[in-house]
């Protein structure tokens, strides 16, 4: 046998049986962490949904993203399938499409910021739902996707 599979195995199961461990804690039973459902209220600022505000803290704008990518680095994750990506993309991101997410999480640089996207800021939302509630609080969704980087003007990749 292989032995870096081994280890791989090993890792991999140690860190699904951790998560599986902290999902039966929060919810009760262990069920498959692609079908965690978007709870946008579980987010939200009292006051900040009272005044008739975003769901917390989820979203960037890609100005914010350009300060904070000055500030530290940023991880682009995009959320969209092969022909999408195919179209164009962040130079540097992170290609995981949205059923690939619950498998490669482990990938993402938990050490800083991430940003996901994709064309309408839906999938992107159900991505960084999925990473806040694995622990990654320095998630957000790129506001207005790849259409609103483009439209600033910024470098696709083909």
């Amino acid at each position: 046998m292989n032995l870096p599979f081994t280890v791989a195995s090993k890792a991999a199961r140690a860190f699904s049986d951790r998560e599986d461990q902290r999902i039966k804690e929060k919810y009760g039973t262990a069920h498959d962490p692609g079908t965690v459902p978007i709870n946008r209220e579980a987010d939200v600022d009292p006051a900040v949904a009272a005044a008739g505000g975003d769901f917390g803290n989820i979203t960037m704008n890609v100005a914010t993203v350009l300060h904070e990518r000055e500030e530290q680095p940023v991880a682009f994750v995009d959320v969209r399938d092969a022909a999408a990506w195919a179209r164009g993309h962040v130079p540097g991101a992170i290609h995981m499409p949205m059923h690939e997410v619950g498998v490669r999480v482990s990938e993402l640089p938990w050490e800083q910021l991430v940003v996901t996207y994709c064309d309408d800021g839906e999938v992107s939302r159900q991505a960084v739902t999925f990473f806040r509630e694995r622990g990654m609080e320095d998630t957000f969704v790129l506001e207005g996707g790849l259409a609103a980087w483009k439209k600033a003007g910024l470098e696709v990749k083909s």
